[in-house]
């Protein structure tokens, strides 16, 4: 008997559908929108999905916790998966991720945005499109190298970050739940040091996933710890991050600048502060947009562990 996949993953769209669709030993059925899914779950042993959030977790995990379902698998093809898991599955049901497909352009994109304030990008565009000749900038520019970057969460993210950080010259101080040596970190530390770590840092990116005990990690406390004028960014997920500290932080001038890909709610909605907050970039979570070779690397992950689970071996990338 063939085993049944249910698809409908967002990232890597077509590339994944081509590969399953040319694996004769298992049977594939695809689906337009993530809401389509939770009728299926009575009829398939695998769930192949970006990470569902919102209302869409929601009716997918009431299925899965349904009397009726048949799913034993979910491979997500997104970095998150804190949607599903938040609603409450079946310990049964075995989650795994896309393994960091999507980490080296994350990485980039915080970079992007950490040198774009660095080197005050925007403001240097809105006077050249004004024709002004101003090398005066508020806070100055500043260059990257021989400053100290804390890099809170060292995942798949928080190591590329440090990976392409090293090479602007900067001293690494990463922060991780379970601290261990890292290759491209000078220092590490466990989050519980958080404050002390940022007191340190003359920029922080947060790239530490969604989890109960890092909800609000980045909160007034930790934001009045940090140096002042330090730049701050922000590219795995808006709950990380207290956004009414967030503002508060860089109209009083704690925060140099800030640039977060992400938001507690999103998308953003119309009128909500942080759209006129002084000194920050926002974002519409692009952050892994973009990546030539996130495509290969999702479809090598779902492809190798549909094999494990065929041979009865254990899954890559289990959450």
């Amino acid at each position: 008997m063939s085993l049944r996949v249910a698809f409908g993953g967002r990232i890597a769209r077509e590339e994944v559908r081509n590969r399953l669709s040319a694996m004769p030993e298992i049977a594939f059925t695809e689906v337009g929108d993530l809401t389509e899914i939770a009728p299926l779950v009575d009829r398939n042993d695998v769930l192949v999905i970006s990470d569902p959030r919102g209302a869409e977790g929601k009716v997918l995990a009431d299925a899965l916790r349904g009397p009726n379902n048949a799913v034993r698998w979910i491979q997500c093809v997104s970095a998150g998966v804190d949607g599903i898991v938040s609603q409450g599955i079946p310990a049964s049901i075995v989650i795994t991720n896309q393994g960091g497909a999507v980490a080296p352009t994350v990485a980039e994109h915080a970079m992007a945005l950490l040198l774009g304030m660095a080197r005050q990008i925007g403001p240097t565009y809105e006077r050249s499109l004004r024709g002004t000749w101003d090398p005066k900038f508020t806070p100055p520019i500043m260059a990257l190298e021989g400053r100290t970057l804390a890099v809170v969460g060292f995942g798949n993210i928080g190591r590329n970050v440090a990976r392409r950080a090293k090479a602007f010259d900067m001293q690494i101080l990463g922060l991780a739940r379970a601290p261990h040596d890292e290759e491209f970190a000078d220092e590490m530390h466990a989050l519980t040091e958080l404050h002390a770590v940022l007191a340190r840092a003359d920029a922080v990116v947060v790239c530490v996933a969604s989890v109960p005990e890092t909800h609000y990690l980045m909160n007034a406390a930790a934001f009045a710890a940090c140096k002042k004028g330090a730049l701050f960014v922000n590219v795995t997920r808006g709950d990380t991050v207290d956004s009414l500290a967030l503002r508060a932080a860089l109209e009083s001038g704690q925060l140099g600048g800030a640039a977060i890909d992400v938001t507690e709610t999103e998308p953003l909605p119309d009128g909500d502060p942080l759209w006129k907050t002084p000194n920050l970039i926002i974002s519409p979570h692009v952050a892994g947009a973009g990546g030539t070779r996130t495509g290969s690397r999702i479809v090598a992950t779902v492809v190798e562990n549909l094999g494990r689970y065929l041979r009865n071996e254990p899954l890559l990338h289990k959450v």
